[in-house]
């Protein structure tokens, strides 16, 4: 055998193998970390307030859909009763801030009350509260507010109807009005939904954004109401007017 194959076989079983270089592991040091922190904190703070827009827009879109929904009842009422329903149960409409209610502890029979009596009218009370309210006395089925009524204590809506029109037809009516609103008989109602103003519908159905010009919720309103506050209410609606 020649010394190169006796080179050969001596180092075939020699138990040794043959030299590999091993592969490099892959990792993230603690600057790419970092980094990659930084961009994802970076995405959260532009993304987030764009996610909040999107919500409270979505919300915003509910509120005024709940407001043409109520409109489109109260046409469907006019089509039948050719008349406005009582604003409450004062032939004069009595005190304009008690514009809310749905019953008032005894029956349905002003403001809210015989929309949603009749399925065929408003079909859902949902419809009658805003997404954006939290005062307890006007959001739905709370201990403050309960649905189904209790006997003797009102149920009211998040939204209020315009004093004035009760008894009265459309024809009278001789220039685009506001209707209903987000509630607006006190300040604190205001501030705790859409916080800067409120949404309105119009006699000819279009729904708008109403900014807040000051005194929506910054004026003498409080409880009890009194009559004497109505001038306010009414300095309200007009503001609401004012952008038909």
């Amino acid at each position: 055998m020649s010394r190169k194959r006796i080179l050969f076989s001596v180092s075939d079983y020699s138990g040794r193998r043959p030299h590999h270089k091993r592969k490099k592991t892959s990792a993230f040091t603690l600057i790419e970390l970092l980094v990659v922190v930084a961009i994802m904190a970076t995405l959260m703070s532009i993304l987030l307030p764009s996610l909040k827009r999107a919500k409270a827009a979505a919300r915003e879109t509910i509120c005024k859909t709940n407001l043409r929904s109520i409109y489109l009842a109260q046409s469907l009422w006019l089509d039948v009763a050719s008349l406005f329903q009582p604003l409450n149960n004062e032939e004069d409409d009595g005190k304009w801030q008690y514009n809310y209610l749905i019953n008032d502890g005894n029956d349905w029979k002003s403001n809210f009350g015989p929309l949603i009596t009749d399925k065929g009218l408003l079909h859902d009370v949902k419809l009658l509260y805003c997404p954006f309210q939290k005062d307890p006395f006007h959001i739905q089925d709370s201990s403050d507010n309960p649905f189904p009524p209790n006997e003797g204590f009102d149920t009211r809506a998040s939204y209020a109807r315009r004093h004035l029109l009760s008894g009265r037809p459309l024809t009278d009516f001789r220039r685009n009005i506001a209707i209903f609103s987000d509630v607006i008989h006190l300040p604190k109602v205001i501030r705790s939904a859409h916080k800067k103003g409120v949404n309105s519908v119009f006699l000819d159905g279009h729904a708008v954004w109403v900014s807040d010009p000051g005194f929506f919720t910054n004026n003498e309103l409080g409880e009890p109401f009194d009559e004497l506050d109505n001038p306010i209410i009414d300095q309200i609606w007009r503001a609401i007017d004012a952008r038909s």
